[in-house]
């Protein structure tokens, strides 16, 4: 059925409304989420994983009700496009969004820390990656058996405990100024007159407002990928995954402006253990399908674990540099370009 030019354009602009947004309302919620942090004088590991948990409810949720209504293809790639845009795409943007010339700068006592959280992300972007390739429809298991599921659900619970693990880790270390008795002064760094509970109420106020964005976004960006003949898995590699990821992107880019570089990384790792626990691992527990797209199982889910793996190495050498997020940005470029050279 043929759609008319102001009906394209009216949901259009639909898109681009909610989209400005659903961007304003995630700044608002990082901003109030630090000031919150900063009066509670908690680490900046529990800033990065309630910033992550935060930012990426539309990625996993979206994957979530897909894959339950036996859109398993749109699910992933909803999942595995968020990842492969936070690592290429927000990490690539934010070594130069740093103070510093040469990219992201850590020290020595960040590393250890952020070391440990990409560990764990790539832990649990590998047992994703193993889980996808269990699916019946692989090259690998072509038809489906007691045993296969079995596994499935072994390895997605296996996943969900490391991602636990994660979040227990996070949750117990010690702020870095409290290991040196240091008292961490935050007066200077908060706005007057804003109390403990009008904080609360404005990120939950916010974090809803950002939600309700991304809800009429989503609808929006399908309409939109449906006009324009996209194919459903492109549209939810590309179109729904960075849809959903602004929210991450503005959240990832605000940290690293304000000189948190360790928790700009933290939350991009945080977000991919996060979109993969809760978006991949949690629905395949309950919901399994065929997966009939080979790009999905031998291109996109290794390439998100690989750019992960390559970013864990530059950061543990103390230095992102821009020369590197440059590289990361051209390789997200070539990566839709296989996508739609093949015709998706």
């Amino acid at each position: 059925m043929r759609v008319s030019l102001s009906t394209f354009f009216l949901t259009l602009l639909v898109f681009l409304a909610s989209l400005a947004l659903t961007m304003s309302a995630a700044a608002w919620f990082t901003r109030r989420l630090e000031a919150l942090c900063d009066r509670l004088d908690l680490a900046p590991g529990i800033l990065s994983i309630l910033s992550a948990l935060g930012a990426n409810i539309p990625n996993y949720l979206a994957s979530i009700v897909a894959i339950a209504n036996a859109q398993l293809e749109v699910g992933l790639g909803i999942i595995l496009g968020s990842n492969i845009y936070n690592i290429a795409i927000i990490l690539g943007l934010a070594t130069f969004a740093t103070g510093h010339r040469s990219g992201i700068e850590l020290q020595r006592k960040e590393i250890r820390d952020v070391r440990v959280i990409g560990l764990y992300a790539c832990s649990i972007l590998l047992s994703t990656l193993i889980l996808i390739w269990l699916l019946p429809g692989t090259r690998f298991v072509r038809q489906s058996n007691i045993s296969i599921l079995f596994s499935i659900v072994l390895l997605s619970l296996a996943c969900l405990t490391l991602f636990i693990s994660l979040v227990v880790h996070i949750a117990r270390r010690v702020h870095p100024a409290h290991m040196q008795g240091e008292q961490v002064d935050r007066s200077g760094e908060m706005e007057d007159g804003i109390s403990l509970v009008r904080l609360i109420v404005e990120i939950v106020l916010a974090l809803g407002i950002a939600m309700g964005g991304v809800a009429v976004m989503v609808q929006a960006g399908e309409r939109v990928t449906v006009d324009v003949n996209l194919s459903p898995v492109l549209a939810g590699l590309v179109v729904l995954a960075v849809a959903t990821s602004l929210p991450n992107t503005v959240v990832a880019i605000i940290l690293a402006r304000t000189g948190r570089a360790t928790a700009c990384v933290e939350e991009i790792w945080s977000s991919n253990s996060i979109n993969a626990a809760l978006g991949i691992a949690l629905p395949l527990v309950i919901w399994h399908a065929a997966l009939h797209d080979d790009l999905l199982s031998f291109l996109d889910a290794p390439l998100m674990l690989l750019l992960t793996l390559v970013a864990l190495l530059f950061v543990m050498t103390g230095r992102l540099g821009r020369y590197t997020g440059a590289c990361f940005v051209v390789s997200y470029a070539l990566w839709i370009g296989v996508h739609l050279f093949v015709g998706r």
